[in-house]
């Protein structure tokens, strides 16, 4: 083998999800493929500062997870908040992050869950009830 082949197979490998991790009862599962980040990656995403405007720690977090699965930025805003932390486990999962990457990783997806949980208490158009998810 040469030396470029011994490298190939240290290369980042993609692997494949099924969100939700646990469905309910009928609910089919989508399976997604995450790309562990290159030496190349913009990570910025990853970096929630206490006291960020909320609409730009949103655009790093949807520029991350678009990152991360392969896609724009345009057909993560359409994924549905009820599925994001259980997204973020698995770019967590894919990239076996550790140390400062996995408590910065837990940072987001705290602020992800959090986030989620705004929106649902949030009355709907008519302003009654919750906001219907998805």
């Amino acid at each position: 083998m040469t030396q470029l082949e011994e490298i190939q197979k240290l290369y980042a490998k993609a692997k494949t999800y099924k969100i939700p991790k646990e469905p309910k009862p009928k609910e089919e599962q989508a399976s997604i493929v995450v790309t562990p980040f290159d030496l190349d990656a913009d990570m910025s995403g990853m970096d929630i500062k206490e006291g960020a405007p909320l609409k730009e720690t949103m655009e790093g977090v949807k520029k991350f997870i678009a990152l991360a699965l392969g896609v724009t930025v345009e057909d993560v805003k359409k994924l549905s908040f009820e599925y994001m932390e259980d997204i973020v486990e698995c770019i967590m999962d894919a990239n076996n992050f550790k140390g400062e990457e996995k408590d910065k990783m837990d940072k987001l997806k705290g602020f992800v869950k959090s986030r989620g949980l705004k929106l649902q208490e949030q009355p709907n158009e008519q302003g009654t009830g919750p906001r219907p998810q998805g």
